[in-house]
């Protein structure tokens, strides 16, 4: 079953946000198509910044859309990913 023909939320990568994780990875699946939902609760305010900053820019440059679902969670995707409908009711379920 080819990325065609699963729904943008079963696609979706949830990355809690940690000191071994890679942006640059990140920023990979993004490229691929790949729905982001980061987590950074945990994560240094500092870095947080960093890393949404960076993947604000990816999430540009692949004409994609970023949403807040609660202050330290995002949603990184693209707006071919949305199209579909299933993160928007995701975003609208769970966003505070």
């Amino acid at each position: 079953m080819g990325k065609k023909n699963k729904k943008a939320i079963d696609r979706v990568k949830f990355i809690y946000m940690e000191k071994d994780v890679d942006g640059f990875k990140l920023a990979d699946f993004l490229m691929q198509g790949i729905p982001l939902i980061t987590n950074f609760e945990d994560y240094d305010d500092i870095e947080s910044n960093k890393v949404i900053t960076f993947l604000s820019g990816v999430t540009y440059a692949i004409d994609g859309e970023i949403e807040m679902i609660q202050p330290k969670i995002f949603l990184f995707a693209t707006k071919e990913d949305y199209k579909d409908g299933s993160l928007r009711k995701f975003v609208k379920e769970y966003k505070e």
